[in-house]
């Protein structure tokens, strides 16, 4: 078994393309427990701005409770089934489960994650979201990283109010190394929605965010 930790600060916290602090500073910090068999248990926490919420709430952070269980097959293979949870103190009602089953092969991966409730967007309808990635490593010590997704789902086809109204696709490529035992980060991530979508006046433009982080 192991026991792993993470903490970063980085200019923004951007979850699946759209700013969760208002384009603010965001410090973040995780633990994990991995045992041999494949099972693994981790948390993991960011500060969010309240005014991201409504129904009254006052949320000043989100807490995520995971777990689930991974294995590599042969010829590079792996996959990853879970569960997780966001929790946001003082704001309850935008607490949401969701289930997720991920796959890789070799710098390639993929997933699909279900909600049966996507209160974090402030919806009581079900929600989709299917991502893939890839990474792979640069010269002079560098990292590539770039992900698409696309959120869809009753949570985004009502229009009485809840949640954003419409599917919509992010994605992101970004830059990484390791300097002095940091890890440094430089993201430019982006949404098919504009200003006048429910995301807010510019929570889900164009954005370059930048981290520093050190794991544990």
């Amino acid at each position: 078994a192991e026991i792993s930790g993470n903490v970063t600060m980085a200019t923004d916290y951007v979850f699946r393309g759209i700013s969760q602090t208002d384009n603010q500073l965001a410090i973040q910090g995780g633990l994990d427990y991995a045992h041999d068999s494949g099972f693994y248990l981790g948390t993991w926490a960011s500060n969010v701005d309240s005014s991201f919420f409504n129904d009254g709430q006052d949320p000043q952070i989100e807490l995520d409770l995971y777990g689930g269980y991974s294995s590599e097959l042969a010829n590079g293979i792996g996959y990853d089934l879970g569960y997780i949870r966001y929790e946001y103190p003082g704001g309850s009602v935008n607490d949401t489960n969701e289930v997720y089953l991920c796959g890789s092969f070799n710098n390639f991966s993929a997933s699909i994650t279900y909600s049966d409730e996507l209160a974090f967007f402030a919806s009581k309808e079900s929600a989709w979201y299917l991502s893939a990635g890839y990474e792979m490593e640069l010269p002079e010590g560098f990292g590539l990283a770039a992900s698409l997704g696309y959120s869809f789902g009753d949570a985004f086809d009502n229009v009485d109010g809840d949640g954003l109204n419409e599917s919509y696709i992010d994605w992101s490529i970004g830059i990484t190394k390791t300097v002095a035992g940091l890890d440094l980060g430089l993201t430019y991530t982006d949404v098919d929605l504009d200003a006048s979508d429910d995301c807010g006046t510019d929570l889900c433009d164009t954005k370059f965010v930048f981290s520093v982080g050190k794991s544990l």
